[in-house]
């Protein structure tokens, strides 16, 4: 009975797609092997970023790229994770930053180079109205403004103690 469930539900969902079909690259964000932390450097990228897109109609779109082939499953899910934490980066400094567009990431699994870039795009206004939907709905409400310690390096990941999984696979990205 909870096959035929989950299938009708299945059925009638929503696609959740984000679909940009004109988009701006805008820049490329690159990580140190092992890293979940960007460049401090590059938080400048980021706010011209937010200055450009904030008043313009459409969403930012953060695409990762992980190599189709992994040696192991501990190492794809490992990579899996480290993906995510890469573009949490990412999204909690724009979020920190009070940046009023949606922002819309996906992990693309089949890619044939070796990539730790996040890839950011631009997707004018009259795009996939759903997708815009969805991130709107997915963003977390306005922060209050309370200033915090920006973490930008490495040399800074002791203030995060629960990343236990950091440097546990040393021949991954």
């Amino acid at each position: 009975m909870k096959a035929i469930i989950s299938i009708i539900c299945l059925l009638f969902a929503g696609s959740a797609i984000a679909e940009c079909k004109q988009y701006i690259h805008l820049t490329e964000i690159p990580y140190a092997k092992n890293s979940s932390y960007f460049p401090s450097k590059y938080a400048k990228q980021l706010d011209e970023l937010i200055e450009s897109t904030s008043s313009k109609p459409g969403y930012l779109l953060l695409e990762f790229q992980i190599l189709k082939l992994q040696a192991s499953d501990d190492v794809r899910k490992y990579n899996m994770w480290l993906a995510n934490r890469r573009i949490d980066r990412i999204k909690q400094y724009l979020s920190n930053s009070h940046y009023p567009a949606p922002v819309i990431s996906r992990i693309l699994t089949a890619s044939n180079e070796d990539l730790r870039d996040v890839s950011v795009s631009w997707c004018n206004g009259a795009q996939s109205s759903s997708a815009v939907a969805l991130a709107a709905a997915d963003k977390p409400p306005p922060v209050k403004d309370i200033s915090l310690p920006s973490i930008n390096s490495e040399d800074d990941a002791s203030i995060n103690s629960d990343d236990t999984h950091a440097g546990t696979f040393s021949g991954s990205r």
